[in-house]
């Protein structure tokens, strides 16, 4: 023997194969085999975070195996009848092959086709791919290795065996030819969001047996094929990913049928999950003990957000309907003893008294006298908007103008064909739109709301009276809205939106007499 430190495994070999076969000799080899073998499942479980791994694991503990018995216990085999060594070199070769075929499968239908951005091919035809492919290699290592085994004979044993199985698996049998109805017909397609046999989820993947969904609560539900080919089948992503959305809403018998239809259809055009086209729609479908009932109609084009979808049209008809005075009725007595006089006149006292402070420190007003500030308390009303809607729009005409009274606002201005820019947030007490109010003119920027905001809404209407009331009023006004306007000209010119230069307050009081008529 060299010095050589390389291993001469020809050698070790040769001295295991003329070993002795004693008791010892053999328990050592078996010990050393378990030995190896557990090394080798410490590794796995550490390659086997691959997909492809994971899908080889079975048929390479096979291989393994079979290598293990071929170089521990060789002299073993080699003494044995029936030809032993020849069977574990035949089924290392078939494992061995067997694991370049799944290998294979995985490689192109799993990995290739996830890289090209490719449906995955159903796995019952990979299966019985695999299966057939197998069945043809291990007839060719049996006719290689062992010539003289007789493969009819091994055949009609296979008949035999086959309907003595058939008979005792029919449920299997039935539901693997019903998953191979599946996949001829597809009625759906991995990825569809399907209802069938009572469950509505997403399809993962449909085996021999069954066919599994993962539902919106994020579970899976395993249904046999054979139940699902006698099920009707609701695709929701076929022939397109649009679904329609039914909701049913009542409103007071004292709404006009027409004013309802209107906000509605107001919400659906605001609301930007909702699809554009097929237009929604509103119908009038019943008139019930305690209110009219009117049908929503509309689109979504992702299934998977239909309840959020719907909760969020839900929420903003609240809102619009609160805003457009539109009452929901509800069939339920409430019957309260107190002294319901004092109760409103105090409650009504508190909120007039908050509407006046907050009115009290908007620049605008402070120019009017006690009695027309009064008129102008008087008139306002208060609106609630939910959070991403928008209270105005830029270039929308308008003549109303907003103090805040609770929440915060977004101010959007979109220059050109652009995108609209953010170029401020106002919270309670802040207002806007005062040269809509005052001159009629366009909208100069998108306010909308970042969370639940409610607004006092003062009209031109009541201007229009103060205005004729007081013939200097209007220059008052005019200094005003030059302060703000020369205010709002330095925001924007921080911003990405070029000002358009400042307005003198002789041409701002000219706008205001002219909108309003004053001569």
């Amino acid at each position: 023997m060299t010095n050589s430190p390389v291993l001469d495994v020809q050698a070790v070999v040769s001295a295991v194969r003329t070993a002795p076969l004693s008791g010892g000799f053999l328990a050592m080899r078996v010990l050393e085999l378990l030995v190896v073998y557990g090394l080798f499942s410490v590794a796995q479980r550490f390659l086997i975070r691959s997909h492809l791994l994971r899908r080889i694991a079975i048929q390479l503990n096979f291989l393994v195996l079979t290598l293990l018995f071929w170089i521990f216990l060789g002299p073993v085999l080699d003494i044995l009848p029936f030809k032993a060594m020849r069977v574990v070199h035949a089924a290392a070769l078939f494992f061995g092959l067997t694991v370049i075929i799944t290998a294979l499968d995985t490689f192109f239908f799993d990995i290739l086709a996830r890289w090209r951005n490719r449906p995955q091919a159903p796995l019952v035809v990979r299966d019985i791919g695999r299966l057939v492919v197998s069945a043809v290699v291990l007839i060719l290592i049996v006719r290689g290795f062992f010539p003289g085994v007789n493969l009819n004979v091994l055949a009609v044993s296979s008949l035999v065996v086959g309907y003595i199985v058939g008979n005792a698996t029919q449920d299997t049998l039935g539901n693997l030819f019903a998953g191979l109805a599946l996949n001829a017909e597809r009625p759906f397609h991995i990825g569809d969001w399907v209802q069938v046999a009572g469950h509505t989820g997403r399809i993962v993947d449909t085996t021999w047996r069954a066919t599994r969904l993962k539902t919106k609560a994020e579970d899976y539900v395993v249904i046999p094929n054979s139940a699902i080919a006698k099920e009707a089948i609701v695709n929701y992503s076929r022939p397109t990913g649009k679904h329609g959305c039914y909701l049913n809403v009542g409103v007071s018998y004292e709404t006009p049928p027409g004013k309802v239809q209107e906000v509605i259809l107001g919400v659906l055009a605001e609301t930007p999950e909702v699809a554009r086209d097929p237009k929604p729609s509103v119908y009038l479908t019943g008139y019930a003990d305690f209110a009219i009932t009117f049908t929503l109609k509309f689109f979504i084009e992702d299934f998977e957000r239909l309840n959020t979808i719907e909760s969020r049209v839900m929420e903003r008809i609240w809102y619009a309907f609160r805003r457009a005075g539109i009452s929901i009725p509800f069939p339920i007595r409430d019957v309260r003893i107190r002294d319901a006089d004092v109760a409103d006149k105090r409650s009504q006292e508190t909120g007039r008294q908050a509407i006046r402070r907050l009115l009290a420190g908007v620049d605008l007003f402070q120019t009017l006298s006690p009695e027309q500030f009064e008129v102008l308390a008087n008139s306002v009303r208060s609106l609630v908007f939910a959070r991403g809607e928008a209270l105005c729009r830029q270039g929308e005409a308008g003549r109303t103008f907003y103090v805040i009274q609770s929440g915060r606002v977004e101010i959007r201005v979109a220059g050109g064909n652009g995108p609209e820019t953010p170029v401020a947030h106002l919270g309670p007490s802040a207002f806007f739109g005062e040269m809509s109010l005052l001159t009629g003119e366009a909208r100069s920027a998108t306010v909308v709301a970042e969370e639940d905001v409610e607004v006092l809404e003062v009209t031109n209407e009541v201007f229009s009276v103060l205005l004729k009331q007081d013939a200097v009023l209007a220059e008052k006004l005019g200094g005003i809205l030059e302060q703000r306007e020369n205010e709002r000209q330095a925001r924007m010119a921080t911003g990405v939106v070029a000002p358009s230069g400042p307005v003198p307050r002789a041409a701002l009081t000219a706008r205001i007499r002219k909108f309003f008529n004053l001569g």
